[in-house]
């Protein structure tokens, strides 16, 4: 009995080891729903009628975004919905884009 109960043992723990090493001891779709999908984003844009004294930062904190997208990069995608604010100053009454961040249906989450 004790032969048997030390083999069934073994077997089982062989079992668990050899799941453990292959599908892991966490499932995989954990792991999906902490990573963030920014390779999911698409970039759409708001078209806004400048004013006086507006400047870049600030209209971009006026139409802030749900994704966590740093200033730099939201200011790249900035200049290149608008390559003429470039080289000169925003000019009141002028119809630039802003960009807006919206994640994709199918993005897992």
């Amino acid at each position: 009995m004790k032969r048997l109960l030390s083999i069934a043992m073994i077997i089982l723990l062989a079992v668990v080891i050899k799941i453990d090493l292959t599908d892991g001891t966490v499932p995989l779709i954990a792991h999906s729903e902490s990573q963030p999908c920014n390779e999911q984003l698409s970039v759409k844009s708001v078209p806004v009628m400048t004013q006086e004294g507006d400047t870049v930062q600030r209209l971009l904190a006026e139409f802030p975004t749900d994704e966590r997208i740093s200033l730099p990069e939201r200011m790249a995608d900035f200049y290149k919905m608008n390559p003429h604010l470039k080289n000169q100053a925003i000019v009141p009454g002028e119809l630039i884009k802003i960009p807006i961040y919206a994640s994709q249906e199918n993005c897992k989450k």
